[in-house]
């Protein structure tokens, strides 16, 4: 297998659990460099990648440092924008994580940069390249449970509260969510309506339901990111002939219909062991795939501006207490 020469922007708890399990087991990765703000981090870096691999303060000191193939980007949400733009204006093929800054007023602009990137990059959405997922569109196509009318994703998790932070926790969680049900689906939603729960101080409340408008189907997205209880992702497909569950961190797809009503489980498990998330050794992988073939990643700048605009939607109807219009990417891109 050829070496992937990779730079890591960031060195905390989820590079070092999820990206360096997903880049070991590829294989093809040689990491030469790091960028950390502090002392302490770099040394670990070095440390435990060995004394070969390059520290530097910034991302901008090691892009000008040492020449990569590509950089992986994992850094605080504060820090996105600055991080992102920065391998942007050096060229560099980058996989990065939304997203794509932390601040409201930004996203657009990012946006825009980001679609005019000429070099590969990469959202880390390993949610809907799940096997389970994948399944579960396949079942839909087949019509094996008639024609779709609900389809509900649901995350329960205790990683809040988030207090004094400016997107709304829909905007935040949009990327890998919307994603999962659009996936699932083959279909983008026109409108969101957002209703959220209250207590935390700032804009992203802890509790958020937002109905996705996706014309003949009606999708939910609910989450509660300060949960008292066990980590879950499950999806719910509700259609006129049947229903699909969809366990997405164990894999598990259940179906029952109208002509067999008991439920039937199919296991659909991602790469194991997990590289802390089902979906990253998928996700890794194929932006190595993109930068080794230079080719489109699966989730380039389109695709995630396409979910962004659905944050910048909700974001409308958190303010005006309706429906708001998701705009379609032509219509963004053209200024209207």
């Amino acid at each position: 297998m050829s070496s992937l020469r990779i730079g890591l922007v960031g060195y905390g708890a989820w590079t070092r659990s999820a990206y360096l399990p997903a880049l070991r087991r590829d294989g093809r990765a040689e990491i030469i460099s790091v960028a950390a703000p502090t002392d302490a981090t770099r040394a670990r870096a070095v440390s435990e990648l060995g004394s070969n691999v390059a520290a530097f303060p910034t991302v901008e000191e090691q892009l000008q440092g040492l020449d990569v193939d590509a950089v992986l980007i994992a850094v605080p949400d504060v820090h996105h924008e600055d991080a992102l733009l920065a391998v942007l204006a050096s060229g560099t093929p980058c996989l990065y994580e939304p997203p794509i800054t932390a601040t409201r007023a930004r996203i657009a602009p990012v946006l825009r940069r980001l679609l005019s990137a000429e070099q590969i990059t990469c959202a880390d959405l390993e949610l809907a390249l799940i096997p389970a997922v994948q399944r579960a569109a396949e079942l839909l196509a087949q019509g094996v449970v008639g024609g779709v009318q609900m389809a509900r994703i649901r995350l329960q998790s205790g990683w809040g509260p988030v207090p004094d932070y400016d997107l709304c926790n829909l905007n935040h969680l949009c990327t890998w969510y919307v994603d999962v049900l659009n996936r699932i689906l083959d279909a983008k939603p026109r409108r969101v309506l957002v209703r959220d729960g209250h207590g935390t101080p700032g804009r992203r409340q802890s509790q958020t339901i937002g109905l996705l408008d996706y014309g003949d189907v009606l999708g939910t997205l609910q989450a509660n990111i300060a949960c008292v209880g066990d980590q879950e992702i499950g999806v719910e497909i509700n259609g006129s002939d049947g229903d699909i569950l969809i366990d997405l961190w164990s894999g598990d797809v259940s179906l029952r219909t109208r002509e067999s009503t008991a439920w039937t489980t199919e296991s659909w498990r991602a790469i194991e062991p997990y590289a802390d998330w089902p979906g990253m050794h998928e996700s890794i992988t194929g932006f190595l795939d993109a930068v080794e073939g230079n080719q489109p990643a699966a989730y380039g700048a389109e695709s995630v501006a396409e979910l962004q605009l659905v944050g910048l939607a909700a974001e409308e109807s958190l303010d005006s207490g309706t429906w708001a219009d998701v705009p379609t990417l032509e219509d963004f891109q053209q200024g209207r």
